[in-house]
């Protein structure tokens, strides 16, 4: 189950309790809440192994680009190297070699540039997907241990802190 539906489950649990008469406490099924922290904790590590499989793409999208880089720049050089070896037009072979260099590098450059572009997003989008089920996560402990921490006091209504 994704943990954005185990987040949501566990504020409707929170929302469902009991307060405590003139106490910020809640009294909240304490069963139902363990189960849900139980799902999450299996639910985490498949969102750390997502970001990890986004990281490998990531990672197999730069080779990618720089292997195409490589071919790109070694059929430059072949095509320069042919032309060089035809005599009349050498002059012009190494004008055509050296714009066909450059183009590739300026490809290469480009697709390498486009792949971090992509992963740096992904990455970022994920941070925060994380950033906001840890929050949410971290709200929801808190709210279980204070309530959990409520002791009646003799007689006066109030919880002891």
């Amino acid at each position: 189950m994704e943990i954005l539906q185990l987040v949501d489950q566990l504020e409707r649990v929170l929302n469902s309790g009991w307060r405590v008469p003139m106490t910020s406490s809640l009294m909240v099924n304490e069963e139902e809440c363990l189960r849900i922290i139980d799902q999450m904790r299996i639910s985490v590590p498949s969102a750390i192994k997502e970001s990890e499989r986004m990281i490998a793409e990531r990672d197999r999208i730069l080779a990618e680009a720089r292997d195409q880089a490589e071919d790109i720049l070694a059929h430059a050089r072949e095509q320069a190297h042919e032309m060089v070896q035809q005599d009349p037009i050498t002059l012009a072979a190494q004008a055509e070699a050296e714009r066909i260099i450059q183009q590739g590098q300026a490809e290469a450059m480009r697709l390498v540039q486009e792949a971090e572009e992509y992963a740096l997003s992904v990455l970022e989008e994920l941070r925060e997907q994380l950033a906001s089920v840890l929050s949410q996560a971290e709200n929801g402990i808190q709210a279980i241990q204070a309530s959990r921490q409520y002791v009646p006091s003799s007689g006066d209504g109030e919880a002891a802190e």
